[in-house]
């Protein structure tokens, strides 16, 4: 097994070129020759084209929802826990422009959201989401989706339009959008949920 120095490569490569030309129109060529490795290294680590545009938007998600659960712990209290998840998308997103244009805004509208292998990481994420909610009182209304959609929609819309590449988020972006986040999460939760969010 090659180290995973070529494999990180390749990467990064790959993310460049779909950045810029799209998953379409990319080819094996276009990511082997911008990663400097050769056909044998290359189609050790990946079968396909397809493999590959699954293996760097798998990448991406752990990454990010690493981020986000990091905030969500045992003894986080809801709000912390909101906000803080909130901070934590706009510092990856800020930290990552170019992960975080391939999962949320490709070129040409192609990623593999749906393999399997990417379905099972956002279950899981979503499942260990929800199970911190339900340990601070959410009795699953509304559902996960809408709670989701109202937590993180508005900062990853406003996330969204940034170009990959490109300059900063405004440092003055997560106070109010963390903020906001609560406001609109809170009268949407249980009494029982809010005792917790001291």
């Amino acid at each position: 097994m090659l180290g995973s120095d070529t494999y990180q490569r390749i990467l990064t490569a790959a993310l460049g070129c779909f950045l810029e030309n799209g998953v379409r129109r990319t080819t094996v060529e276009h990511v082997r020759t911008r990663a400097g490795v050769s056909n044998g290294s290359f189609f050790h680590h990946f079968r396909t084209k397809q493999d590959l545009a699954e293996a760097v938007y798998l990448h991406g998600l752990e990454e990010h929802q690493a981020e986000l659960l990091a905030v969500l712990t045992p003894e986080a209290a809801l709000r912390d826990g909101v906000e803080g998840a909130v901070r934590r998308h706009l510092a990856w997103v800020d930290a990552h422009p170019e992960l975080a244009a391939f999962l949320m805004a490709p070129p040409d509208g192609i990623t593999p959201r749906e393999s399997p292998r990417i379905a099972a990481c956002s279950r899981e994420f979503f499942r260990a989401v929800a199970q911190w909610l339900r340990d601070r009182g959410w009795d699953g209304t509304p559902d996960l989706g809408v709670v989701v959609a109202v937590w993180i929609g508005p900062a990853q819309e406003y996330t969204r339009s940034r170009p990959a590449g490109g300059a900063g988020l405004p440092h003055d972006a997560a106070t109010p959008l963390a903020r906001a986040a609560w406001n609109a999460l809170r009268p949407l939760l249980p009494p029982a949920t809010l005792e917790d969010a001291r």
